[in-house]
């Protein structure tokens, strides 16, 4: 983990500190870690996936436009799935939800389901719901070989627009709450995959059963490898 300063980021950027502050304000920022008031951090991988997520194809036709769609399609749901929380989704929760978008295009669906996040969190190999998925023994290989035997494609891509499925406004509500418990101010992919546990329904829990991952373990992992508080035990001191 290369770790970035208030300073340090708006060098990199080419803006003024005030900018960056500006940018954490309005939640439309790289995930941060927030050591004290004065001290916040960035990881530089955090940065580059903020900036890459930041891309504009300027030309029409051909797979670029393509992409711009469901890119496009991904934004709609995303700001759907969140219209009842402050929250801001960190770029690669947004990776994930694209990445889930177009699987469940390309297998020919009109709902994205808890089957195409967990195949988003497995693509998004950088997120830390890939990585906590990997140190429990669910590496990218596994995972993508358990998806596609379960996951029959249908014979043509989906049509239209994508939405989320009942399952997945469930997930995001779940991941909305155990960020809040871990007093997190963001939704990450490690949320989500907390989130397709605690809803506990769908192929995609049934996929994270199949491979002995459990909520406890996602857990334990996390808290292993971010800082989470347990904010329900500190209002209960109070």
């Amino acid at each position: 983990m290369q770790l970035m300063s208030i300073e340090d980021l708006a060098a990199y950027l080419g803006d003024s500190k005030r900018t960056i502050y500006k940018y954490i304000a309005s939640g439309d920022c790289p995930p941060y870690m927030r050591i004290s008031a004065k001290n916040i951090k960035f990881d530089r991988a955090d940065v580059d996936a903020w900036l890459e997520s930041k891309k504009v194809f300027p030309v029409l036709g051909g797979q670029q436009m393509s992409e711009l769609i469901l890119v496009d399609n991904a934004k709609d749901m995303i700001k759907k799935a969140v219209r009842s929380g402050k929250l801001p989704w960190t770029p690669r929760a947004q990776a994930v939800l694209k990445s889930a978008e177009k699987r469940a295009r390309k297998d020919g669906c009109d709902l994205v389901g808890t089957e195409h996040i967990f195949f988003g969190i497995v693509s998004v190999k950088d997120c830390l719901g890939s990585i906590i998925l990997k140190n429990l023994g669910a590496d990218e290989a596994r995972c993508v070989e358990l998806y596609e035997r379960l996951c029959k494609p249908s014979k043509q891509n989906g049509v239209g627009k994508t939405k989320l499925s009942e399952d997945i406004h469930n997930v995001v509500k779940c991941a909305y709450e155990q960020s809040n418990e871990w007093g997190h101010e963001y939704i990450g992919a490690e949320h989500l995959l907390v989130g397709i546990l605690l809803a506990g329904e769908g192929a995609g829990y049934q996929m994270l059963t199949d491979l002995e991952i459990t909520l406890e373990k996602v857990r334990e992992e996390t808290q292993k490898l971010i800082v989470c508080r347990n904010v329900k035990d500190e209002r209960r001191e109070k």
